[in-house]
């Protein structure tokens, strides 16, 4: 490894350890920053689109699905930059409702399991009620999960970073 990439990978490393620090404390801002830079990039895709159907529309280049995708992709946009809140709240929320249905199906196969005299209907049982619960958390408090999700993943992006400073400078001392 050359001087040059030992550089950029202790920049990269660097970058890793301090956008995790502010994902781990700062979750909320990061929460509606993400959710912006996705609608500033929907919308900006969304008006490609439209003026690439507009300007390119009759000479048949175009897809027919350029019009509809460009109308989508700016109203999600819009949609991402005028609510933010209501984005980031949407997503645990179907998630927990795909949890509870899962979790509530397996119970009910657990149960079956007891009934047929099956082993192991305990531990499809405790599965199942350690998802039943995540999922409810899910549906019931969407912003809290959102928040420890971006911090585990804030942490886990601090680690990324220290792991490769460490990794970097172990082997830039031994050369």
């Amino acid at each position: 490894m050359n001087k040059k990439e030992i550089a950029g990978e202790l920049v990269t490393a660097v970058v890793y350890a301090a956008l995790g620090l502010v994902l781990c404390f700062n979750p909320g801002m990061s929460i509606d920053l993400i959710c912006t830079g996705a609608g500033v990039a929907a919308l900006a895709y969304g008006a490609f689109s439209l003026l690439m159907y507009f300007i390119r529309g009759r000479d048949g280049d175009i897809s027919r699905f350029t019009l509809p995708i460009g109308i989508a992709f700016a109203a999600l946009g819009l949609f991402c930059l005028i609510a933010p809140g209501v984005v980031v709240s949407v997503i645990p929320l179907i998630f927990g409702i795909v949890l509870l249905i899962d979790g509530a199906g397996k119970l009910l196969r657990a149960l079956e399991m007891r009934r047929a005299g099956l082993p192991g209907w305990g531990i499809v049982a405790a599965v199942a009620g350690f998802v039943l619960v995540f999922g409810l958390m899910m549906v019931t408090q969407p912003h809290a999960v959102i928040e420890t999700v971006v911090r585990l993943f804030g942490a886990l992006l601090v680690a990324d970073g220290l792991i490769d400073l460490y990794l970097i400078l172990r082997v830039y001392r031994q050369r």
